[in-house]
């Protein structure tokens, strides 16, 4: 009978231990997702931007990718005026800017080359909102803590000290529902090109393009005369430099090629610049949409 009270006493005890260890376990593992969710609060991990190599926030954040176009915006500006092409060795601000008034958000952003690789480095101008990350061997800015209020941050770049072509911004942002967890936020990426001016000549020697727009399908249309093969890129810009509208639309042989391409949403009456890229090269165009 004694042997029976230890039996049933070593099996409580036991239990009683296998039950504590599970729910400290569980504990565990939900004050790790909770810390992990807050870390992420004061930035961007690194490599979370959509660009070619990286992956994208919803490694972080539950729900897909959506498309940032119109949505995201980026803002080249040298001395308070846009630009929507660089020089070589020049500063710029850049102005990150998310179409919402949403309480709560956050950014990561990166230049790349055409080759993929860094395109110029980027210094910090708001050190209360924002800060560099350095992940897969590129610099990158994110927003900080105090910064997630915001929904438009800036910050420097200086582009590379000779012509490498287009140097294109990808972007990732999110859109964030406010309720300490992972679950039900937004993802926005987006890819903002900029040409250099010092390839513009170069480029207008090798593609031509005619662009109109019309409103009743609310569309470009593109009369595209290319000597060379390559991908080909369109990027809507408005006269205080936002980039509204971009779509890849695949590769074409040298010769003569159209286009219609819808825009995804209406754009206000006014001026835009068109740019048009072919293997790297960039024509711009002015086009103006009357409603």
């Amino acid at each position: 009978m004694h042997k029976n009270y230890i039996y049933f006493g070593l099996l409580l005890g036991s239990t009683l231990l296998l039950s504590f260890s599970g729910k400290e376990s569980i504990q565990t593992v939900k004050n790790f997702s909770a810390n992990f969710h807050l870390l992420n609060q004061a930035g961007s991990p690194g490599g979370k931007t959509g660009a070619p190599g990286d992956a994208t926030c919803t490694q972080c954040h539950s729900g897909s990718v959506q498309s940032g176009s119109g949505f995201n915006l980026v803002t080249l500006t040298s001395g308070g005026s846009p630009v929507t092409e660089y020089l070589p060795s020049t500063t710029y601000q850049v102005t990150v800017t998310m179409s919402t008034n949403n309480v709560k958000n956050g950014f990561e952003i990166v230049p790349l080359n055409p080759n993929n690789t860094m395109a110029g480095t980027l210094a910090i101008t708001d050190a209360t909102h924002t800060k560099t990350i350095t992940s897969l061997g590129k610099t990158r800015v994110t927003h900080k803590l105090a910064g997630t209020s915001l929904t438009s941050w800036s910050f420097n770049w200086t582009s590379p000290a000779t012509n490498v072509g287009t140097v294109t911004f990808y972007l990732a942002t999110n859109e964030t529902n406010s309720n300490a967890g992972s679950t039900g936020d937004v993802i926005r990426t987006s890819q903002h090109p900029f040409g250099s001016q010092a390839g513009i000549q170069e480029a207008a020697n090798k593609i031509e393009t005619s662009i109109g727009y019309q409103a009743s399908t609310n569309s470009l249309n593109i009369q595209l005369d290319s000597k060379v093969d390559g991908s080909v890129f369109v990027n809507v810009v408005d006269l205080s430099g936002k980039s509204v509208f971009t779509e890849d639309l695949g590769t074409v042989s040298s010769g003569e090629s159209a286009f219609s391409v819808r825009l995804d949403k209406e754009l206000n009456s006014g001026i835009y610049m068109v740019n048009v890229s072919v293997d790297n090269n960039m024509t711009l165009k002015r086009i103006f949409i009357s409603k």
